[in-house]
């Protein structure tokens, strides 16, 4: 039945338009555009030669249609990690003055987008991928094939989906859940924005499809689990979703696990990789760090009796209460 259905139309049916990616950035330059401006200029003055080399780094190193797309810039990105800081310290007393609140309004907005794009970016990569008659391994990124300019917009749009993630603490913020903003939630939010820019620029598209794919797939079931629990606090519909709380943590264990795999077999099995080795070697690395900083969050929260309800890296929903504020 799957032969018969024709992949290419749906990619195409499906892709992101380029007036998404103008939208997109367009708006967030008319926002934070004046103060990353700003930063560049800084960074040019206090450290012309460090700066200068990782422009020309990134420059050097850009896949041709990663030149193409917008705010692919690493000044952005060490600026929009300096407002992340700069924010968690500002929502610190903002918190303090509003008091122990639910914020569920703005919890239900913020997890309701995120489950509909995670669900979009995951559907459209795995379309997208099947129709470029991608493999599970070594794929390459290319340049000038019908559906690779489709794949490069999608790994943009994921990697810039990095940055409403970061939403997730600012809620910790402003509900004082100063606990859950450990160091892996704060690793994991700000390291794999910046590691999403890197194979943004080198290789947009090829192997990176498979850890975009399936980081949308359990965020979609992230999101979406954290959407439903604040919709319903209580009742036979929250009782049917804390079936899949326990999935979240082991679901991006897995994740992680898989793409490991992935990475192990592309270095030593093909005699000449499609997909760079450098960009391989950092997936290699960065998922054993994360699934040794998420087995440590469930072996700790084992030995403490305590039954994780969620990832460790999200915002975890409150408990049902008859008062709603």
């Amino acid at each position: 039945m799957l032969s018969n259905i024709d992949f290419g139309a749906v990619a195409r049916a499906i892709e992101l338009p380029d007036a998404v990616l103008t939208t997109v950035s367009s708006t967030a330059y008319s926002i934070f555009g004046g103060g990353a401006d700003a930063f560049d200029a800084l960074l040019n003055q206090v450290a012309p030669g460090p700066f200068a080399y990782l422009n020309n780094y990134f420059a050097e190193n850009q896949h041709p249609l990663a030149a193409r797309l917008p705010l692919m810039k690493i000044s952005y990105v060490l600026f929009a990690l300096i407002v992340y800081a700069v924010a968690l310290i500002v929502l610190y007393p903002v918190g303090k003055v509003l008091g122990k609140r639910k914020h569920r309004l703005l919890g239900l907005v913020h997890n309701c987008f995120l489950f509909l794009l995670s669900w979009y970016m995951c559907a459209s990569i795995g379309l997208t991928a099947i129709a470029a008659g991608y493999t599970l391994w070594n794929n390459a990124a290319g340049v000038d094939g019908e559906h690779d300019w489709r794949m490069a917009k999608l790994i943009w749009l994921f990697y810039v989906s990095k940055l409403p993630e970061f939403v997730d603490t600012f809620l910790m913020m402003l509900k004082q859940n100063y606990r859950q903003i450990s160091f892996l939630h704060l690793y994991h939010h700000s390291t794999i924005f910046v590691i999403w820019f890197i194979v943004t620029n080198k290789a947009p598209g090829g192997e990176a499809y498979w850890s975009a794919m399936a980081n949308s797939g359990v965020h979609v079931v992230m999101y979406g689990y954290y959407f439903g629990t604040m919709l319903f606090e209580s009742g036979p519909i929250r009782n049917f979703l804390n079936a899949f709380k326990f999935f979240i943590t082991k679901g991006q264990m897995t994740q992680f696990a898989l793409n490991c795999v992935q990475s192990a077999y592309d270095l030593n099995v093909p005699v000449k990789p499609n997909y760079p080795t450098e960009l391989i070697h950092l997936l290699f690395w960065y998922m054993l760090t994360l699934l040794a900083l998420f087995g440590n969050f469930l072996i700790k929260n084992k030995n403490s009796g305590k039954n994780p309800a969620g990832s460790p890296t999200s915002p975890l929903p409150q408990k049902a209460s008859k008062k709603l504020r």
